[in-house]
């Protein structure tokens, strides 16, 4: 930011020193302007890191599928990444009770600790969230990049699996759940096998082979580049975050950077992505890495509720 601030500095000089050769009354409007610039820039770097990043969105989604005969509702969310747990978490929290899902899945990025937080200090307060808010179905999730980088990941193998209930992590591996109305059919890939095409093809053809094709089949990866390998597959829904949507989302160009392989409209929302429908979450959190604040701009941070609708199979 020193640059950049010297920069400002000496443009602002700039400017007074060529007002005071005109007039005083020229200066006095250049310092009002000044004054309304600093102002308004300041307003900007306060929404940016204080308000959007914590002006958490729900969209609604409704997915027809013959494949049930009563709807279900699931809630897709992904990249939290707290630094700590406070307010806003406890706020992402009391709106997931509210909406009432039968299920939930996570596509990984719980915690992205910023010192003094540590994975002691913060996983009990986030686990005990995830507890309160234990859906019908399940509550499953995949592994992302924070779980590495904060050694998550390695504390969850060590961890007795009822220390994780309700939550139940599926690295390279599937779980079929009955709704009462149908059945749905997971599979959760590694962080690796999301961002290679190669090994998440490896990985979902054993489980589309020996899975019910009547099943409605759901595919959770924490980056999308798996689905660009998933257009031709018999899947109903893929799930992924990790995008986080740009983060910055400029008006007529959309994201700058999304880390990924997809086409950058697939950074964010839901759409058709070849046979299987695919929802990218922009994450109901922003990214913490090397210490910087939360930064959003016309993206805010959100949640995904997917309503899935029975219909009729075409006879």
């Amino acid at each position: 930011q020193l640059p950049l601030i010297c920069f400002a500095v000496a443009v602002i000089a700039l400017g007074f020193a060529i007002t005071w050769r005109h007039s005083r009354r020229s200066l006095f409007w250049m310092a009002g302007i000044y004054a309304f610039i600093g102002i308004d820039l300041f307003i900007l770097r306060y929404y940016v890191t204080h308000v959007e990043p914590e002006r958490l969105v729900v969209h609604r989604v409704r997915l027809k599928t013959p494949k049930l005969s009563q709807a279900v509702r699931i809630l897709h969310i992904s990249d939290i990444q707290a630094g700590e747990i406070g307010p806003y978490q406890v706020e992402i929290f009391e709106r997931i009770a509210e909406l009432d899902v039968d299920l939930i899945l996570n596509t990984g990025d719980f915690l992205q600790l910023v010192p003094p937080a540590t994975f002691a200090t913060e996983w009990p307060k986030l686990h005990a969230m995830i507890r309160e808010v234990d859906p019908p179905l399940g509550s499953y999730a995949v592994f992302g990049d924070t779980e590495l980088e904060s050694s998550l990941q390695m504390q969850m193998h060590r961890m007795d699996p009822e220390r994780l209930e309700p939550l139940t992590m599926l690295a390279s591996k599937n779980v079929v759940t009955e709704t009462g109305g149908g059945t749905l059919s997971l599979h959760g890939l590694t962080l690796a096998q999301s961002k290679s095409v190669e090994w998440a093809q490896r990985s979902v053809e054993p489980w589309l082979a020996e899975s019910d094709p009547q099943a409605f089949r759901i595919l959770l990866g924490h980056a999308p580049d798996y689905a660009l390998a998933m257009q031709r597959s018999p899947i109903d829904l893929c799930l992924a975050g990790h995008t986080h949507g740009g983060q910055v989302q400029v008006p007529f160009y959309g994201p700058l950077v999304i880390d990924s392989q997809v086409p950058r409209d697939w950074a964010r929302g839901f759409r058709r992505a070849g046979l299987p429908y695919l929802n990218v979450s922009a994450g109901a959190g922003s990214n913490r890495r090397h210490g910087l604040p939360p930064i959003r701009f016309n993206c805010p941070t959100e949640m995904t509720l997917i309503e899935l609708v029975p219909v009729r199979p075409i006879q």
